[in-house]
């Protein structure tokens, strides 16, 4: 399956790439997952890089959002569209995330049930489950290494 990625800042995207991005987002999070709409436009896009992944047709299947700015970045709104989950679009998405964040350390708020493809992604959890929009969550982290040693800072 051909994917392409790319990002951007908020005030580089397109009209029709944002709208693509919130819609994306409203499938997966709103439709999907039946979290309500108030939170998931929250006012933060504008501070983001946003990832966008699209399929062979140009179709945005797959999106992100990244705190560039913090130290660790973090990582949120990950959302690969329903009719694509299962198909190793989530791993690519992932993959891409992570060549963006280099050397960076990144945190994240991942869905408790993603825990283990997300250790697999090379993520750390810490603490306990906590529930954010009603779903479990957990915290993770992820440090990178660099020939083999874990980079401190």
């Amino acid at each position: 399956m051909a994917l392409t990625f790319t990002h951007k800042r908020f005030d580089d995207l397109e009209l029709r790439e944002l709208y693509a991005v919130l819609q994306l987002r409203d499938e997966v999070f709103v439709v999907g997952q039946k979290i309500t709409a108030e939170p998931e436009i929250d006012g933060l896009d504008p501070q983001c890089v946003h990832i966008l992944g699209r399929d062979g047709s140009g179709r945005l299947v797959a999106t992100s959002r990244l705190f560039m700015d913090g130290d660790p970045v973090v990582v949120g709104r990950v959302a690969v569209a329903n009719s694509m989950q299962r198909r190793g679009v989530g791993t690519k998405l992932m993959h891409y995330v992570h060549e963006v964040l280099g050397q960076r350390p990144a945190k994240l708020s991942a869905q408790a049930h993603l825990e283990t493809w997300y250790v697999v992604l090379g993520w750390q959890p810490h603490g306990t489950v906590y529930f954010e929009a009603n779903i479990p969550h957990l915290a993770m982290s992820r440090t990178p290494r660099i020939n083999g040693i874990t980079s401190i800072g």
